[in-house]
């Protein structure tokens, strides 16, 4: 059946959920190595490789996902693993109704691939960048989304490679009820972007030193491609589902998939596809499935398909998995504290927050932000986090609410002292300046 525009606006309408349905959604990614030499773990060849960590993970009862013959990820139940360009390993677990039940399922699987990982020889860290090791070094998954994006990458930015293969971060997912509710969302969420990267910068080092940056991982990102990652201009004011289909529709393509096919469509132009003016294209009818697609090749901080996508974070300690999800929550699903929020930064414009968004990977809590430094935005957000989380009243076995979560923030605050700040002070004092040994003490 041919489609529009209208039914690419209509599939953001769609994804609109009562309140009472709103699930929380958590993704993140972490780096194997070789606990004898801290290199990545290779592909094929001397223990330990992927092929074996493969095995086990079938023998675990996880059903193999395969492109063209090459391993892409896994399936078990609601819960994939699947690997980024450089085999960073992901985790996009079931959606959950509260934080308790995202950390029990993040404890189950990483206990699980813990297990087999240590039983073989491999480490697992979660960190925004690799720290030591080049891009060259880097195995590559030969999938040809990817192969598409090599290709491309070198011709919008001078980064974009060692995004695809030298990052990991972590990812929240929350609902919107109404295009209203997604307007107030994306205008808090993109505001509170500069604060919540400070927060959760883990990635102070580069090939095998310290760099000047707080989170690589976000430096990166701000030359990897300008028209589709950072942050959004019209999520600060006259923002709409309309504004971002006609915004998605000017993001040039990566490819479209029929069948088994993948199509390279790198550059084109999909408003051009759907009305069948793309010459290249035009044996091909435009579907919903390959908006679903275009949409999962936009990489701005906040992302929007059928739920907001909030992509700030750094990969985390195993602990952090639980914390970022609870910020974000406590913030955005209360109705009378995200309006508190809302009030708090409606005034603020998009381009002072994109100077933080710029200026916090090296000036961390001391980044200007509406006449503050971002700490005390920070000590109000967390704050503001607790009371929503207090409110939804969402209990464990222990009686406790999900605000328990929010301690380790709590510390960071207090101390002043960011994860990726923390990491290069052990780095430093308890490692001697030795990444091999950090790698190996730091890892899961």
């Amino acid at each position: 059946m041919k489609i529009d525009k209208n039914d690419l606006i209509n599939f953001f309408n769609n994804g609109c959920k009562k309140p009472e349905n709103r699930m929380i959604g958590t993704e993140h990614e972490k780096f194997l190595f070789n606990l004898t030499t801290c290199k990545p773990v290779n592909i094929s060849g001397p223990e330990p490789n992927l092929e074996s960590i493969f095995q086990k993970l079938k023998a675990n009862n996880w059903n193999e996902v395969k492109e063209n013959g090459v391993t892409i990820g896994f399936k078990k139940e609601k819960l994939n693993i699947t690997f980024e360009p450089g085999y960073q390993i992901e985790l996009s677990g079931d959606t959950q109704s509260n934080i308790h039940q995202t950390c029990i399922e993040v404890n189950s699987y990483l206990k699980e691939l813990k297990s087999i990982c240590t039983s073989m020889g491999v480490g697992i860290i979660g960190i925004g960048f690799i720290p030591n090791v080049k891009i060259e070094e880097v195995p590559k998954l030969e999938k040809k989304r990817y192969q598409i994006m090599r290709e491309y990458m070198p011709n919008v930015g001078t980064l974009g490679l060692d995004m695809m293969h030298r990052t990991a971060a972590t990812q929240i997912n929350i609902d919107y009820t109404s295009e209203n509710d997604f307007k107030k969302k994306c205008k808090v969420a993109s505001c509170i972007v500069p604060i919540a990267a400070t927060l959760f910068s883990n990635s102070p080092f580069k090939d095998n030193k310290l760099n000047k940056f707080l989170s690589n991982r976000s430096y990166i990102w701000q030359d990897t491609d300008k028209k589709r990652s950072g942050l959004l201009p019209f999520f600060f004011e006259n923002n709409s589902f309309e504004k971002y289909c006609d915004f998605a529709l000017d993001v040039p393509m990566y490819f479209i998939q029929r069948g088994k096919e993948i199509i390279d469509c790198k550059g084109l132009s999909f408003k051009k596809f759907l009305v069948n003016s793309e010459k290249s294209l035009e044996k091909y009818e435009p579907t919903l499935d390959d908006w679903k697609n275009h949409l999962s090749t936009i990489f701005t901080e906040v992302r929007l398909k059928q739920y907001l996508e909030i992509r700030s974070a750094d990969s985390c300690s195993w602990s952090g998995i639980c914390s970022i999800p609870a910020f974000w929550t406590g913030i955005l699903y209360n109705d009378l504290v995200l309006d508190e929020a809302f009030d708090y930064v409606k005034n603020w414009k998009y381009e002072e927050v994109n100077e933080a968004y710029h200026g916090f990977v090296s000036k961390g809590f001391k980044t200007e932000l509406d006449k503050k430094n971002i700490k005390k935005h920070a000590e109000y957000f967390l704050n503001l986090s607790r009371k929503g989380l207090e409110l939804r009243n969402k209990l464990n076995a222990n009686n406790e609410d999900e605000s328990c979560f929010l301690n380790e923030i709590e510390n960071i605050i207090n101390k002043s002292e960011t994860p990726s700040e923390k990491l290069a002070s052990r780095y430093k004092n308890v490692y001697n300046n030795n990444l091999n040994n950090l790698l190996k003490n730091e890892a899961f």
